[in-house]
């Protein structure tokens, strides 16, 4: 088995020296995580390939001439790049990518700046990752796609590779449903699509997870329970997986001779002042100028730790092409030259700064030799500059301050929190820092080190990639229950040679929607019922939850027998209605109140009177708080349905009650008896259709049941979705 990764960038880079191209890797980032777990794989693990990553190589393909980027390249992944022409990379990566999502999934609303043009671009880029992608798959790989800019990528491959097993991982946050519905329409639509092609989506902290689902449900109306997501035809999960590092790569770095070295330098040059440390890259969503106005403010309120403490800033150049970072860049600069103008001395500088990336044995160093890091975005999706700190660190001395908005906060909780925005705590937090007990900082530090050792970047790779196979299993599982083709042919083929077949089909889920009712039927609606119901070896029975009235109105004109409000009222072909049973309806005196008590808690909400059932709806109310008003009244209606002998029912947007002895179990019972049918096929696509299957016999005339969708049913077959029961129709039908 083979594992394809797919990113926005390569994990190398293309080089030119003197005119001539190299291929060089990397350094950091998914794919040294990466590496580091299929390093880590026991022999005879599911991974017997080498691994295949696609992505950008940082440039277009075009004027290489007859240079293999993938042939020249000899690492621990082969490789295959993605060809994107500048300008549609340009408005794919600086338009919609950094310019709308970045922003948004990072709480900048009023930095968005959408354009249509970008979200084509964005789409066509996607299409080019899914046509590089496609040609290299086989089956039984496992293809893990990564963070924002693919977010259409999953979709795109599952409807190419239906039982294909993906992955997604999103590195940044997910915002709440009121800043993500903020996107227009089709546009937020298909990203949610596009990411649950997926069977797992990844998240860093349960709060993104949370995000996603609800956004999920909002807008897409899917339901979600505990993070499992009913999309078509499969289950879909979304889960949490907070992103570790390959801890003893950077204790080990930082215990180097070099790195030692480099370290004691900083400390001598620094005349043994406390260090403390900001690394970030350049972006408005680390809080770098708040950090900086922190440590203003900490050198005012403190004056006697003047020339007794330095500030490390490190500022990773980025995105330097974009107007909005090169003004951010010029406050910064501004603000570093007013600080140091205003607190310097002729022997001490506050704030030393570079704007410049770093090795690892300098990076190390610098972790190594600071008293304190400052490590506090406004917003972060996980932040492994927090994580890189203490494993340097490696169980010494050192003080950890962080944002409680970054993703890391949810793990590290015993560093010093603070909140970004919250300038006077940042600089309380400092002084409390420095002024730390040494013992206090080894006992947090080792606390720290103790979990992300158990925590780190191998955890999280095949904690998540096993989480992904047990989805693709119970998929599989799943599957194994559906009727196959041959099955199908065969049942068709045995019903049809019966002389008197049965055929019980619910309406809810394949003739109307679940949670209301149409005006009409469809063309194709009335057009197979007629041909199943003019059959004169036929007996097609209707079983709902609509009352007489609107069963008669929608099917009335049909050659078809009808169960209305769930059996309570049954009426054959051509005939008057019956009631199988007298139905008391003095339980409607005490329910119906109390369903409109809660229909007045929730506007949009309504009470569906029927002549012995009551149907409280809530498909045009806020969906979040319906599905808690109907979890309260569902729950209050079975705390009275033993003493009135009621049925209660919660369904998709609806709470229903329905008499005493009233079940569709009841009415296929009836009609079995009335027709004596030598085949019997049961058609059901919600809950409420399991009341059917266990009304039918064991023994006797021959029996199918069959349920729609993939879920845990009392049928002997389930359908994959609507579609594949009407094909099952239509043949039945001739």
């Amino acid at each position: 088995m083979r594992l394809v990764v797919v990113s926005n960038r390569l994990p190398v880079r293309l080089v030119e020296t003197d005119g001539r191209i190299a291929v060089e890797p990397s350094v950091g980032g998914l794919a040294t995580g990466l590496e580091a777990y299929l390093n880590a794989l026991p022999a005879g693990s599911e991974f017997d390939e080498k691994p295949l990553w696609v992505g950008w190589p940082g440039r277009p393909l075009t004027g290489l001439g007859d240079f293999d980027m993938a042939s020249a390249h000899d690492g621990p992944f082969d490789i295959h790049p993605v060809h994107v022409p500048t300008d549609e990379m340009d408005a794919f990566y600086h338009g919609f990518c950094n310019a709308v999502l970045w922003p948004l999934f990072h709480y900048f609303p009023t930095y968005v700046s959408y354009r249509e043009a970008s979200w084509r671009a964005y789409e066509r880029v996607n299409t080019r990752f899914f046509a590089a992608l496609s040609p290299l798959l086989r089956e039984g790989d496992v293809i893990w796609v990564h963070d924002y800019q693919l977010m259409l990528l999953p979709q795109l491959v599952r409807q190419a590779h239906p039982l294909a097993t993906i992955g997604f991982f999103l590195h940044i946050p997910f915002p709440s449903h009121e800043l993500f519905r903020t996107l227009p329409r089709a546009c937020r639509q298909a990203l949610l699509q596009g990411v649950l092609g997926s069977d797992l989506v990844g998240f860093h902290t349960h709060d993104y997870t949370r995000h996603f689902a609800s956004s999920v449900s909002r807008i897409l109306g899917l339901p979600n329970n505990l993070g499992r997501l009913a999309v078509d035809d499969r289950p879909v999960m979304a889960d949490t997986f907070p992103m570790g590092i390959d801890v003893d790569k950077y204790a080990d770095a930082a215990g180097s001779a070099t790195s030692r070295a480099l370290a004691d330098d900083l400390r001598r040059s620094l005349s043994g002042a406390d260090i403390i440390l900001s690394m970030d890259r350049l972006d408005y969503s680390k809080g770098i100028l708040n950090r900086l106005a922190a440590f203003e403010r900490f050198l005012k309120r403190h004056p006697e730790r003047r020339e007794r403490v330095a500030l490390m800033l490190v500022v990773v150049p980025s995105r330097t092409e974009v107007k909005k970072y090169q003004e951010m860049k010029k406050r910064i600069d501004e603000m570093v030259g007013r600080i140091n103008g205003r607190f310097a001395t002729m022997a001490w500088t506050p704030i030393l700064y570079r704007f410049a990336a770093f090795p690892l044995d300098e990076l190390a160093a610098l972790y190594a030799a600071s008293d304190v890091a400052l490590v506090t975005p406004l917003r972060d999706g996980m932040n492994l500059i927090a994580k890189e700190y203490v494993a340097a660190k490696n169980g010494g001395t050192g003080v950890l301050i962080l944002s409680e908005t970054a993703g890391a906060a949810a793990e590290m909780g015993e560093a010093l929190m603070v909140n970004p925005r919250d300038i006077s705590e940042m600089a309380e937090a400092i002084e409390t820092a420095l002024a730390m007990d040494q013992s206090a900082q080894i006992r947090i530090s080792r606390t720290l080190l103790r979990r992300l050792k158990r925590f780190d970047v191998r955890h999280w790779a095949g904690d998540f990639l096993s989480s992904l196979f047990g989805v693709r299993d119970e998929r599989r599982r799943l599957e194994s229950l559906c009727l196959s083709p041959a099955g199908a042919e065969g049942l068709v083929v045995t019903v049809r040679d019966a002389a008197k077949r049965l055929f019980l089909l619910e309406a809810e889920g394949l003739f109307l929607p679940v949670d209301a009712a149409p005006d009409t039927l469809s063309p194709e609606s009335l057009e197979m019922l007629t041909l199943l119901g003019e059959n004169p070896a036929n007996m097609v029975v209707i079983i709902g939850s609509g009352g007489r009235a609107e069963m008669q109105r929608l099917f009335g004109g049909l050659p078809v027998a009808l169960a209305a409000e769930n059996g309570a009222f049954l009426r054959e072909a051509g005939q008057d209605w019956i009631m199988p049973r007298p139905l008391p309806r003095e339980w409607i005196a005490t329910i119906l109140p109390l369903m409109q008590r809660f229909a007045g808690r929730l506007p949009g909400a309504e009470v569906e009177e029927k002549e012995h059932s009551l149907v409280w709806r809530y498909r045009r109310a806020d969906k979040n708080l319906g599905e808690m008003r109907a979890r309260e009244l569902s729950a209050t209606l079975k705390g009275l349905a033993a003493g009135l002998e009621i049925t209660v029912r919660q369904g998709p947007a609806f709470v229903e009650t329905v008499s005493p002895g009233v079940g569709r179990g009841a009415a296929a019972y009836h009609f079995q008896r009335l027709h004596a049918p030598d085949a019997i096929l049961a058609l059901a696509a919600t809950d409420s259709g399991e009341e059917i299957f266990s009304a039918l016999p064991e023994q006797g005339p021959f029996t199918a049941t069959l349920r729609v969708g993939l879920c845990a049913t009392r049928a002997a077959f389930n359908l994959r979705n609507a579609r594949s029961a009407w094909v099952l129709l239509r043949n039945l039908a001739g």
